[in-house]
């Protein structure tokens, strides 16, 4: 049996990918890029469990199906999205051929700006008032005193001694900063700083 083929058709087989996601920077050694008779069978399993959270479906196809964390995130997030938007409850033999919707992490780089607290010691004295020495000893010991550093000396620290923590609201502002100027004919640029894993 012989088909003919249009130019445009035949054009179009040449280069079709059953397996690559966002212009071939994304393929899974498992599964393709459109559902399959095993990607059926794999959502007809999870929708026959009673209510599960994502999580627990993540983990379900994980384990269960020998698939990596990535193919599972992207199932998990089709076999939801197919669900919502067809009203598809327990049999998802409808949607065999459709393409899958790419869905997994992408990371930017960035600088994070960070803050520290530095622990240290510096010279100085406690006081209060008191009426004895075993009166100002008990305010000492309950911590009912002034403490009072001397700036005219040197703190005594270490760099390991500087706790550092991300500084989130600052680092929010920063990356939208960052990320601002991208547009479509930038995205080449933007790519290059992205990596999807």
């Amino acid at each position: 049996m012989k088909i003919k083929l249009t130019e445009e058709q035949y054009n179009r087989l040449l280069v079709e990918n059953e397996k690559d996601f966002l212009d071939g920077d994304v393929n899974f050694k498992h599964i393709g890029n459109k559902v399959t008779p095993f990607i059926v069978k794999l959502f007809n399993i999870i929708a026959k469990k009673s209510e599960m959270t994502w999580d627990a479906q993540v983990r379900m196809i994980k384990n269960d199906f020998s698939l990596t964390e990535a193919e599972a995130v992207l199932l998990t997030y089709n076999f939801n999205n197919f669900k919502a938007q067809k009203g598809i409850t327990d049999d998802f033999s409808s949607v065999l051929g459709e393409p899958l919707v790419y869905y997994g992490r992408f990371i930017f780089d960035t600088e994070v700006p960070v803050f520290g607290t530095v622990s240290g010691y510096i010279d100085g004295y406690a006081e209060a008032y008191a009426t004895s020495y075993e009166e100002f000893l008990e305010q000492l010991q309950n911590g009912d005193v002034e403490v009072v550093a001397d700036w005219n000396n040197r703190v005594d620290s270490y760099d390991h001694d500087t706790d550092w923590e991300v500084d989130h609201d600052y680092a929010q502002d920063r990356v939208s900063d960052n990320t601002i100027d991208f547009d479509e004919e930038e995205l080449d640029d933007f790519k290059d700083r992205v990596t999807i894993g």
